[in-house]
This record gives C-alpha cells, sequence and structure tokens, in this order.
C-alpha cells in the first residue's frame, strides 16, 4: 500500500491563531535606556539633585531630580529640542521601564527657566561694556550654581567608583597570589584564575616536574 506522502507547508493552515480580543502592550524602541537611568541613579544623581537644586514651589508634578533625569533620557534619545519630550510622553513602555512620566515641552521649558537670572545677564553686560569689551560671562544664579554641584559630585562619584573598582580587581589578584603561596595553587587554577592561566600553571609545574 503506497503511503500517503507528507503535504507540502503550502497545504496547510498558519500556524497561529488571530486573537480578537485587545490588550494593552507596553512596548519600547529604547529598550536599552534603563542602563542610562541606572548609571545615573547609582552614581547618586538623584540625592545630589534633592540637595543641591531647589526651584519648585510645589510638590506636585515631578520634582527637580525627575527633570534632570528626563533630559539625560532625552538626550540619549536623540532628542535635539523641548519638543522631543512629546515622542517620548507617548512612549508607554519607556515610562514602564524608568518608572516615571517625562515632562511635557511646557514644563520642561518652565524648568530650564529657572536657571536663567535676566537681572545678572544685564549687569554683566553692562560691566563689561563700561570696560570697553564686547563678551561677558553672567553670574551664576542659585539654580544653576547648585547644577554645577552636581556635576562635581557626579564625576567625584564617578572616579571613586572607578577606583574602588580598580582596588577590588587588585585585591582578587592579590588573593590568587596568596593561594599559590601557601601550596593550593591548585584551587586558584581551577577556580578563581581564567582558564588559560591555568593551563601556563600546569605546564610550568610538569616542567618543573
Amino acid at each position: 500500500m503506497r503511503k500517503r506522502p507528507t503535504p507540502s507547508p503550502t497545504e496547510l493552515p498558519l500556524p497561529f491563531a488571530y486573537d480578537e480580543q485587545a490588550e494593552e502592550e507596553n512596548i519600547t524602541a529604547l529598550g536599552g535606556m534603563p542602563l542610562l537611568v541606572q548609571a545615573f541613579r547609582s552614581l547618586g544623581a538623584g540625592q545630589s539633585v534633592a540637595k543641591h537644586v531647589h526651584i519648585k514651589q510645589r510638590q506636585r508634578g515631578l520634582d527637580e531630580a525627575t527633570y534632570v533625569e528626563s533630559f539625560v533620557v532625552l538626550n540619549a534619545a536623540g532628542g535635539d529640542c523641548l519638543d522631543d519630550f512629546e515622542h517620548l510622553r507617548v512612549d508607554t513602555g519607556l515610562t514602564k521601564l524608568i518608572g516615571h512620566e517625562v515632562p511635557s515641552p511646557e514644563a520642561a521649558r518652565k524648568f530650564l527657566y529657572q536657571f536663567h537670572d535676566e537681572s545678572k545677564v544685564v549687569a554683566a553686560q553692562q560691566q563689561q561694556l563700561a570696560l570697553g569689551r564686547a563678551s561677558y560671562i553672567p553670574e551664576e544664579n542659585a539654580a544653576l550654581a547648585g547644577l554645577g554641584m552636581v556635576n562635581r559630585e557626579v564625576v567625584q562619584e564617578f572616579g571613586e567608583a572607578h577606583a574602588r573598582q580598580d582596588r577590588h580587581h587588585r585585591h582578587g589578584r592579590n588573593d590568587h597570589r596568596e593561594l599559590e603561596a601557601g601550596g593550593t595553587a591548585h584551587l586558584s587554577r581551577r577556580h578563581w584564575l581564567p582558564a588559560h592561566v591555568g593551563v601556563v600553571g600546569r605546564t610550568e609545574r610538569d616542567r618543573g616536574g
């Protein structure tokens, strides 16, 4: 009896079914953004902003640290103007990942205005004009000076974190050397050192034996 041939895939129904029930999904093209946000938070940037930058008079709405973090996100996402915040605001997946909404373009604009003091600009301009100079640098207001402190603290914390990591790495290497000196080199090679180091160690031992 002749066997029935296996049907061609073109003869079979498609291997999925349509789900007619609509489900809300959160999808984003900025899936890597949480890594940047985690770095921002791990360096204590949010705490530093809360300590040095005091702009908001009311408790409602986003706090200063969330505004600053939102600007970091905007820059990393390729935004080049405040209106680009609108694109991030409709990205519900991004909102879920970072744990907060980003400000509207108008709210972000008002936030930035707090770092500008027109009276200081005019004072610096008049002072330099009196000296026959066209260029001038206005004095920072309290908000801008506070943001400068945030920048210094974050850079300092980054340097200290790198130093801690480097010390930890060196300490690990010293532990490996101590294990070898104590007659437990086989443990060091097997459990601590990279595979190629263990192979070199065994080769040198074999040559000496």
